[in-house]
């Protein structure tokens, strides 16, 4: 068999799921020479030409064209895990005309992958963004099956190459997170001025960029947070906070039945001003909260309120802390009881 013609075989082999991973490199640098576009067309030119009158369903070329494109997606991102996505089941439509099938099929893969080709050699600078509106939550599940919580007003961000060694995210706002283990390859939350390192854990880090403080509260596993130079290990129920402007470290064991509430749709306050309140009302139900005087701004509230109507949560604080409130257009307007 002439040389040109191996690579022909290659893919061949690859459309029915046949290739072995070593091999499909070695498909996949081929394609980017010089004059291997011309080959594969005259190749499949003749074969759609010597096939004619045969008829492929419209429903199996749909197929077809979704698990091409997925098996593009496939060999950008996690390749291990999406294996079974590549195998295309042809060998049921062979009394169509293998040379048919291959012909739809792969014309519609060459020109997806030579238009891709540039991006997915740089695929691994890509960055991903998951953004969580104020008003909002959201979940996702990373590449390596670690599962995320993300309250409102957050953003979570990952590149590309995610899993070739370590396991990054970066974190502003707050999330939950229950990592999949992973013995090979570190997790790390990089969160403000925090980073914080799991292995197969279960916990969660608040640090919105407008908050005084950052927090990682450990709930099963060990988490290493780092501050700079400085590094505390966690263990399970224990919390360690950050003030960002006394520098100050303070782990403790009693925030931990709080900190994953807003998760079941619980609000917790402990000890917070107005001014704190009214920056979590913000986040939670998008609205503008105003103040009559600096004075009811300092006012503090302690309590748990499971998540209802913005109406509601602002009533049940207005009976325990001295203050009156109104609604005036889209804000609300706070002032001291009279």
């Amino acid at each position: 068999m002439e040389r040109k013609n191996i690579y022909i075989e290659l893919l061949d082999r690859f459309m029915r799921g046949e290739l072995p991973a070593e091999e499909e490199h070695e498909l996949w640098t081929w394609f980017k020479q010089p004059g291997a576009r011309e080959l594969l067309f005259q190749h499949y030119r003749q074969s759609w030409t010597e096939a004619e009158g045969k008829e492929l369903p419209v429903g199996i070329q749909n197929r077809m064209f979704r698990n091409i494109q997925s098996r593009i997606h496939a060999e950008t991102g996690r390749k291990e895990k999406q294996k079974s996505v590549r195998k295309l089941q042809f060998r049921r439509w062979l009394p169509y005309a293998a040379a048919v099938v291959f012909l739809l099929g792969f014309m519609t893969f060459v020109h997806l992958y030579l238009n891709l080709a540039d991006k997915t050699e740089n695929y691994s600078s890509q960055t991903y963004k998951v953004l969580v509106d104020k008003g909002q939550r959201a979940s996702v599940i990373l590449p390596d099956g670690t599962k995320v919580w993300l309250n409102s007003h957050t953003e979570l961000t990952y590149n590309g190459d995610y899993g070739k060694g370590n396991r990054q995210v970066v974190l502003s706002g707050e999330g939950y997170f229950e990592v999949a283990k992973d013995s090979t390859s570190r997790f790390i939350v990089k969160a403000g001025e925090m980073e914080v390192e799991a292995l197969g854990t279960t916990f969660n880090v608040k640090a919105y960029q407008e908050d005084r403080e950052l927090t990682t509260t450990l709930f099963e596993g060990k988490v290493r947070t780092s501050i700079g130079k400085d590094e505390v290990i966690l263990k399970p129920d224990e919390s360690l906070s950050f003030d960002k402007s006394s520098r100050r470290m303070i782990v403790s064991d009693d925030l931990a039945a709080y900190a994953r509430m807003w998760k079941d749709n619980e609000l917790v306050f402990k000890g917070v001003t107005m001014e704190e309140v009214a920056v979590m009302l913000d986040r939670l139900y998008n609205v503008k909260v105003r103040f009559a005087s600096e004075k009811v701004k300092r006012y503090r509230f302690s309590g748990v309120i499971k998540n209802n109507s913005l109406e509601n949560v602002i009533e049940l604080i207005s009976l325990t802390a001295p203050i009156m409130y109104k609604k005036v257009g889209g804000e609300i307007i706070i002032e001291e009881r009279k």
